[in-house]
């Protein structure tokens, strides 16, 4: 690797690096069971949800023994972004008696997954991007499955149980038809999974046959059927917008390349969503149904207005001014449950807006447009990376992109961050880690050093 002449290495065997790899995908895949556990396994069990904690909490202490960390600008943006919330935290707790118990709890959602960010890309090498693309092509195979069957299922049926152990699961509007959720604990979580999938499908369908993560067509044909039939019955109008904007990466990725076999490859893909529709119709033609009309219907389409508009500006209109905030976690369910002041920023889909009003006028204003601001980049990020080298490209960045940018901008990502912010960041160190990577052989020789800017 091409290391800066202005900033100091660190050493690393590949053992280390793939090590460290495993363990972060080992934490992929709880994140990805964690609502199957507290569903099926553990329900009523809260601590459960922060399971995947586990693997990363080890990832994290392995890669700071190893010295396998990537010291770029930004490592050292989410160490300025957890001092400052860190020092809002405390001020809130010493000038306005806010909870040292709800605080520390709000505060690991904020900050706890911010080093995924620096701390994957240095193991992301182009054999362990395989292994993690390979592991995923698997996963949507059994996950189409198992949300058709949600789908098709009534709303008593063991495999839509709550994490509370009921039978209360969401439906879709007021069909009285169950929203599959997948192996995860709420809609939003598998709305972003299906986003994720289908855009990791379209990536490998936009490689050449030979460097595909896995050489089987059948595998393939396979996991983009388990993705988009997914997507197709989950009766979420989220995880529709988000393969949309997958499949819109995917053609940016084709223009941006204009490279004919790469143009064919991806419709050739197009082609099988029509037959991929109509196979999710013949499984679960009312979970289609139903959702179809949450697009249609006139009480939807002024509802969707209305929520457009909430989440992009609200936050600039609605909190009132505040130095300090109410108090960080009053906004996660988690934080406050049992405590006098339970959920008082009681605004699910209303990120942004609770941000600022737990954090304070500046604080918080200030995190809501670095948001803003990080999705920008994140794109050309995946541009960067799609126009690497051709044995480096990773065709898989602009989908990615595509998909997680707007959650990235507007989705739950710190109230339900144990499920949304893991994935999320996990798709970023994804790019990253391919840029990172950009002048490593692609051949067994030991890997030596990490680039440090």
């Amino acid at each position: 690797m091409q290391m800066a002449r202005r900033a100091g290495t660190i050493p690393a065997t590949r053992k280390n690096v793939n090590t460290l790899a495993t363990i972060f995908l080992i934490a992929w895949v709880t994140v990805l069971l964690q609502g199957a556990l507290r569903k099926w396994v553990f329900p009523g069990v809260t601590i459960v949800y922060l399971i995947q904690d586990v693997p990363l909490a080890i990832a994290y202490a392995y890669a700071c023994r190893k010295g396998i960390i990537w010291g770029s600008r930004l490592a050292w943006l989410c160490g300025a972004i957890s001092a400052l919330i860190s020092m809002q935290t405390l001020l809130q707790i010493i000038l306005i008696n806010h909870s040292p118990m709800v605080a520390m709890i709000g505060l690991h959602h904020y900050i706890f997954y911010l080093p995924m960010l620096f701390l994957i890309p240095p193991c992301m090498t182009p054999e362990n991007v395989r292994r993690f693309l390979r592991l995923n092509l698997w996963i949507n195979i059994p996950m189409g499955v198992l949300a058709t069957l949600q789908a098709v299922s009534p709303r008593g049926a063991w495999v839509n149980r709550t994490i509370a152990g009921d039978d209360l699961a969401f439906v879709v509007g007021s069909s009285g038809v169950v929203r599959a959720m997948g192996t995860f604990s709420f809609t939003l979580m598998f709305s972003i999974w299906c986003g994720i999938a289908v855009a990791l499908v379209i990536g490998e369908w936009l490689l050449p046959p030979m460097r595909r993560s896995h050489q089987s067509r059948f595998l393939l044909l396979a996991s983009t059927a388990g993705a988009i039939v997914a997507t197709m019955v989950s009766g979420s109008r989220t995880a529709i917008f988000l393969t949309i904007a997958a499949l819109l990466g995917g053609m940016a990725a084709t223009v941006i390349k204009r490279n004919y076999a790469l143009l064919l490859r991806f419709f050739g893909m197009l082609f099988l969503i029509p037959a991929l529709g109509l196979l999710s119709y013949m499984l679960a033609g009312k979970s289609l149904e139903a959702n179809l009309q949450r697009f249609t219907s006139q009480g939807d389409q002024i509802e969707m207005r209305q929520r457009v508009s909430i989440i992009t500006i609200a936050f600039l209109t609605e909190p009132d001014f505040s130095l300090l905030g109410q108090g960080i976690g009053l906004g996660i369910n988690a934080a406050t449950v049992g405590t006098p002041n339970a959920y008082i920023i009681n605004l699910a889909e209303e990120e942004s807006t609770r941000m600022v009003e737990e954090l304070g006028t500046f604080t918080g204003t200030f995190l809501v447009l670095l948001r803003y601001g990080g999705s920008m980049i994140l794109i050309f990020a995946s541009f960067k990376a799609l126009l690497l080298p051709r044995l480096h490209s990773l065709p898989h960045s602009v989908p990615l992109a595509f998909t997680v940018a707007p959650t990235l901008m507007f989705g739950d990502i710190v109230r339900t961050a144990p499920g949304v912010a893991s994935q999320l960041y996990f798709c970023i160190a994804l790019i990253c880690g391919a840029i990172l990577f950009r002048y490593q052989p692609l051949d067994p020789t030991p890997l030596k050093t990490f680039e440090m800017r």
